[in-house]
Order: C-alpha cells, then sequence, then structure tokens
C-alpha cells in the first residue's frame, strides 16, 4: 500500500452530498476525522498526515457545504453529523471494525456528537470542542454579553433564521478572528476550497444544538494550553461535564487554536492518540521506513 496514497469518494445520503478523503492503511483501524469551522481536509494537511503515520488509516469528511462539495448547498448541524454517522455506517459495510472518531474545534463538537449517537466507536478524540448548549460555549462568540439572556438570543436567530436562512455571514461576525490566531505558531495550512462564509441558518442550528454529555466511547481530549478561543476554562469545565467510560484530557504546551495546524504538534497528538486507541485494541499498522517510529521531537 503506497504510504501516500489519497482516494477520494462522493456520497448522496438523506439528500445531502458528501465526500470522504481516504488515506488508506492495510489491515490498521480507521480515524473519522471532522475539520473545524469553514474548513476541509485541505487546511489539516499535517494533521492527517501523521495519523496516518502514527498507524492509523484515516477517513476526512467533506462536509456537505464543504470543500469538494457545492458551497451553495444549505445545511445544518444536524446534516454534518448526519455525514459522519453516514461514513461510519459505509465504513463498517466496507469491513473496518474499529472506528475512532476525531475532529477539530467545530468538528471537535461534531465528534463529541458522533460519540453521543453512535456505540460503535472505540474512542473519540476531539482538538478542542464544546457542548453547545453549555454557558461556556456563548462566551466563544461575539454574544457573550448576551450570556444570562441565552433563549432570548436563541429565540431571535432562529426566527431571523427562518425568514432569511441562506443570509451570509462570515467568520467575523460572530468569532473574534484574534482569539482565533492568538498563540498559532509556525502552521501549515492551505487555502484551497475554503468556506468565507455560513448561512444563518446553519449558525441557527449550531446555537440551539442539544449534544447529550453522555458518551459512549472511551474519551481522549486535547487541547492547547494558550487557546484564546477555547480557553483552558471553557475545556475543563466541557471536560468535566462530559461522561464516558474512561477520559483522558491532554494539554498541548503551544499552537493557540490552530494547534492542529501545527506540524510538531500534529505528530504528538497523533501519537498520544494512536497509543489511546491501541490501548482500547483498535489495530494500528506503522511501516518500518516511516517517520512515526521516532523521528519527531514528541513521541509518545
Amino acid at each position: 500500500m503506497q504510504k501516500n496514497l489519497v482516494i477520494f469518494r462522493k456520497f448522496c445520503a438523506h439528500n445531502r452530498d458528501f465526500q470522504l478523503e481516504i488515506r488508506p492503511n492495510e489491515g490498521a483501524g480507521v480515524l473519522l476525522f471532522y475539520p473545524g469551522t469553514l474548513t476541509c481536509p485541505f487546511q489539516y494537511g499535517p494533521l492527517l498526515t501523521a495519523l496516518r503515520e502514527a498507524g492509523f488509516a484515516v477517513a476526512a469528511l467533506h462536509l456537505t457545504g464543504h470543500g469538494l462539495n457545492r458551497h451553495s448547498t444549505g445545511f445544518t448541524f444536524a446534516d454534518l453529523l448526519r455525514n459522519g454517522l453516514d461514513a461510519e455506517e459505509w465504513l463498517r459495510n466496507e469491513g473496518y471494525a474499529h472506528i475512532a472518531v476525531c475532529g477539530h474545534s467545530q468538528g471537535g463538537i461534531l465528534a463529541l456528537a458522533h460519540a453521543a449517537a453512535s456505540r460503535g466507536i472505540t474512542a473519540v478524540l476531539p482538538i478542542t470542542g464544546v457542548l453547545p448548549q453549555m454557558r461556556e460555549a456563548v462566551h466563544l462568540t461575539r454574544f457573550a454579553p448576551w450570556a444570562d439572556r441565552r433563549k432570548e438570543l436563541e429565540a431571535g436567530i432562529t426566527r431571523l433564521a427562518r425568514w432569511l436562512p441562506r443570509l451570509p455571514l462570515p467568520l467575523q461576525t460572530y468569532l473574534n478572528t484574534r482569539r482565533i490566531f492568538a498563540g498559532a505558531t509556525r502552521t501549515v495550512s492551505s487555502r484551497r476550497k475554503l468556506r468565507f462564509f455560513y448561512p444563518l441558518e446553519f449558525l441557527a442550528s449550531l446555537f440551539t444544538a442539544e449534544v447529550p454529555a453522555r458518551l459512549h466511547s472511551p474519551l481522549c481530549f486535547f487541547s492547547a494550553q494558550n487557546d484564546a478561543l477555547f480557553t483552558p476554562a471553557i475545556i475543563q469545565a466541557t471536560f468535566d461535564r462530559l461522561e464516558a467510560p474512561s477520559k483522558r484530557l491532554v494539554w498541548l504546551d503551544g499552537g493557540g487554536h490552530l494547534a492542529a495546524m501545527n506540524p510538531r504538534l500534529c505528530r504528538f497528538a497523533a501519537r498520544t492518540a494512536a497509543a489511546f486507541c491501541a490501548g482500547l485494541g483498535l489495530p494500528l499498522r506503522i511501516a518500518c521506513n516511516e517517520n512515526a517510529l521516532g523521528g519527531a521531537p514528541h513521541g509518545v
């Protein structure tokens, strides 16, 4: 099996188009990956490579309305979660019995929702995340001053979304981009197929989403100590709220909110995830000539 082989698969399920970007690894368990806000797998090259080198087969989602799919398509939080659940079903039908789920930022929220909905995954490995219904989730946004009036805020956003579902809202209207980029070092990414706004109907569905705190799989939660968006206080509160058969919190030593795009931290996170999943019985396959055997500054 070629180390750098990438295969794309197109799907149309539940009237929604999505694609999987697959890095196969014969004999290995699968890591299903949800990208973050506005992004697709093209923005996560170092992380996906590190996960493959750590011994996983990797299946990264081009979610409905993102990446290689039509950006003009409408979608909701439930649609994106459905993409991942449909991808898991397809992977199982293809013979993959061991599947772990990972995601970054908004993708971490989706990964937690996936672990609450699916009883079959080996582990969930969010790289930052929060339960949307938590008070702390409002403090991620520019709506923090209205945290005590959240129900009114949600009702207003929902009403507006009914009238103007496709109203385009750029990232800056609801998140502070300075907090996203604060502390980021040596990031490696791409602008290919990046979105530049979200339709209001999606943001309304995200704001009003209810993700159960009880997860069906063990949890290994990653976050950077200097993340100015998903702050350590928010991550700790989320971790404490979550219920799982077992759980572990891993602090990354830098990189800010974009630590998942820092190659050094990607290697560390990938190896830590691999060790966690191997302990749960997920098979890994590392070729003898791959750097994952010890060439990186960080290792397990």
